[in-house]
């Protein structure tokens, strides 16, 4: 199994039946890889504990540790208390089993609310993943520490260095959809899930894998579009976003983390989607700047192919203004009164119609049910067309075509895919501009369907990347860079067929 399918099954099994939480999955298990933390904004409620209790099942023999803070919450609730037996002898040690300081996976839920004692040590804890106890230096197995608030931190209460260390920050939300809310109410959410021990991740696998992360470089599609991105932040906010050179690195860090277990050598494309979640402090800049970032990324991905279509269907618009103005201008289709020696009676008009036998070389339609046609082109007719050899002469026979008008004087016969024009009072000059056009036309429309083809091409390569973290907005995003957000949707609605 490819390292990658190993981590997307991974992540499935531990989302089992918590739905609508997918994206935290996947951002949690990239910052559980890349031993980062992440901070989830919302209310109370929305499966935000559920998450980290999920994700200790991750790791072989994982542990996890998590704690709702309150202002008047100490450090021994979060790091253990002191050793009374220890203490007697001179020695300040906190007894650690059970605490955060053992486990692999953390969950601070209210996080603004910790004291600058517990602060402070947990600085130095996600900094270096070092516990300092009694004197002594402990390196801590934590892989992932999640917080958790309904509110950010406030300014003024020195929270900023804490809050800058959680690198991926995410906006959770309730279920927004009705067959999960009831799938919510009916079922179960266990906080235990079964994970195939083969799918889940050893301690040493995770540093392993550490070092091996480490060999990954930064792609120059991705360095170039980091660059491009930004100086577009800086002049679309007047130079007030501010992403420390810290946080970039951070940043670096994931897309690495993610190309690594996507099975990259470099960063690419895909990777970049890391990025709207980290730059971020408030809900205001969350909104603006992942605009700024979608923005780029289609300035920077697809643009050329999107305006080589863009320009060819604007002459194509030209053109069919300029049909448009040589029939109202030169065509007059000729009425034919009472046809067919007064056999049909009323308006009718002539069908240049060339495929019949000799007995069915004068075909007519009605005008009425024409001028229905004409006025609803996009629309399919049953009508009736009647045949004679001559309009002068009685009619031979009657037959009911599907039509449909091609334009104000063409017709097509929608089920043999034939077209046909109807006669007219000027038909040289008419017919000669006509085929003048339509040959621009049919160029046009064709490298119109070759840049199409292309664009597609460019898609389904993209498409074909591995991006377990990120899937559905680099799924959403490369198919409107490419415009082909209709292929995207069927291929989406085929994968849930077959799923």
């Amino acid at each position: 199994m490819l390292l990658h399918e190993r981590i997307k099954r991974l992540i499935e099994a531990i989302s089992y039946q918590v739905y609508e939480k997918e994206e935290i999955f996947r951002l949690s298990m990239l910052a559980l890889l890349g031993e980062e933390s992440i901070f989830l904004l919302g209310k109370p409620g929305i499966a935000k504990s559920l998450i980290s209790r999920r994700l200790k099942f991750a790791i072989r023999g994982g542990q996890n540790f998590e704690y709702l803070m309150s202002k008047f919450s100490t450090p021994e609730e979060i790091y253990g208390p002191i050793d009374l037996k220890q203490l007697k002898e001179g020695k300040y040690v906190r007894v650690l089993d059970g605490y955060l300081p053992t486990a692999h996976v953390g969950f601070l839920d209210e996080i603004w609310k910790a004291g600058p004692s517990i602060q402070n040590t947990l600085l130095t804890i996600i900094n270096e993943k070092i516990f300092r106890n009694g004197g002594e230096d402990i390196r801590v197995p934590l892989k992932l520490l999640i917080s958790a608030s309904n509110e950010l931190p406030a300014e003024g209460e020195g929270l900023e260095a804490l809050f800058d260390r959680f690198i991926i920050r995410f906006i959770a939300k309730p279920l927004t959809k009705e067959e999960n809310f009831v799938q919510l109410l009916d079922g179960e959410s266990s906080l235990s899930v079964d994970v195939d021990q083969e799918l889940q991740i050893s301690v040493d696998e995770l540093e392993a894998w550490r070092k091996q992360i480490k060999q990954i470089r930064m792609g120059k599609n991705t360095l170039d579009f980091i660059h491009y991105f930004r100086n577009k932040i800086l002049r679309e906010t007047n130079g007030t976003a501010y992403i420390s050179d810290r946080r970039w690195k951070k940043i670096s860090g994931l897309m690495k983390t993610s190309a690594f277990f996507n099975g990259r050598l470099e960063t690419d494309i895909p990777d970049l989607f890391v990025i709207p979640y980290c730059i971020w402090d408030d809900e205001e800049q969350e909104q603006t700047y992942s605009k700024i970032f979608f923005d780029a990324f289609l300035e920077q991905f697809g643009i050329e192919w999107r305006q080589k279509k863009s320009e060819l269907t604007s002459q194509l618009d030209v053109l069919y203004d300029e049909v448009n103005q040589v029939e109202t201008q030169l065509l007059r289709i000729t009425p034919f009164e009472n046809p067919f020696r007064g056999k049909l009676q009323g308006m009718y008009y002539l069908i240049e119609f060339n495929d019949g036998t000799p007995d069915q070389r004068c075909c007519m339609i009605s005008a009425a049910e024409w001028n229905k046609a004409a006025g609803l082109p996009s629309e399919e007719f049953d009508v009736t067309l009647y045949f004679g050899p001559d309009i002068n002469k009685n009619p031979v026979g009657q037959k009911t075509v599907r039509i449909k008008a091609a334009t104000s004087a063409q017709v097509t016969f929608v089920n043999e895919g034939r077209k046909y024009n109807l006669a007219n009072d000027n038909p040289a000059e008419f017919n000669n501009k006509m085929l003048e056009l339509n040959q621009q036309i049919r160029e046009i429309e064709q490298e119109v369907r070759d840049v199409s083809a292309e664009m597609i091409k460019e898609y389904k390569k993209y498409k074909s990347m591995p991006c377990i973290f990120f899937e559905d907005v680099f799924a959403e995003y490369m198919a409107i860079a490419f415009d082909s957000q209709q292929k995207a949707s069927s291929t989406a609605s085929n994968e849930e067929t077959e799923g």
